[in-house]
């Protein structure tokens, strides 16, 4: 027993806890927060800048309000084919539980065709509506970015301007211009007009 008490008290002056330590809790060393890394200025010298199109649609009040609307029809689309799967479903189930005797089930089966035909359509036009209300609302937001952007450009004596998307292999993050790009455009979305 006392070669227990004292191995244990080698391990705990090993480990730096004192021996009346058992009974404490021990304070977590503190950790020093991390320092903000200052923003990054925009090189005076920068004859280029990108923009980050995805995060302008992404964190902008007018690409937020179009991903809104986007989404809106999204989940109206699929309750509406939700409905169609389980109208579909339940006159299947009443088929296959073979409750129904005599021509009944070829009649049930003509409209199972049927709504499967629209179940089919409805998928279809759906993926199609939402790809074209997609395609315009892009067109919309790249319309409303050009001028924004153009204006800092000449701002800033920029030759050009790229967009992320363009395949760029190496960009310097301080001439990344989208944080300018977003308030501006959320600046003139929150004008009256």
């Amino acid at each position: 027993m006392r070669a227990l008490a004292t191995l244990c008290l080698a391990v705990l002056f090993c480990l730096g806890v004192p021996a009346s330590g058992f009974a404490q809790v021990a304070t977590p060393p503190t950790v020093p927060a991390p320092v903000a890394e200052p923003p990054q200025l925009f090189p005076v010298e920068a004859r280029f800048a990108y923009i980050d199109f995805q995060r302008i649609a992404s964190d902008s009040t007018t690409g937020k309000l179009a991903l809104r609307i986007l989404q809106e029809l999204r989940d109206k689309k699929i309750v509406d084919i939700e409905g169609r799967s389980k109208q579909l479903q339940a006159l299947a189930s009443k088929r296959d539980a073979a409750a129904v005797t005599g021509p009944a089930p070829v009649e049930l089966d003509k409209e199972i065709g049927r709504l499967q035909r629209e179940f089919q359509f409805a998928q279809q036009s759906a993926q199609l509506e939402l790809q074209q209300l997609e395609t315009e609302l892009q067109e919309k937001l790249h319309k409303q970015v050009t001028p924004v952007v153009a204006d800092i450009a000449k701002e800033k004596k920029l030759l050009a301007v790229f967009t992320t998307e363009s395949g760029l292999f190496y960009v310097n993050p301080a001439i990344d211009i989208s944080a300018d790009v977003i308030k501006r455009l959320d600046s003139a979305a929150s004008k009256p007009r």
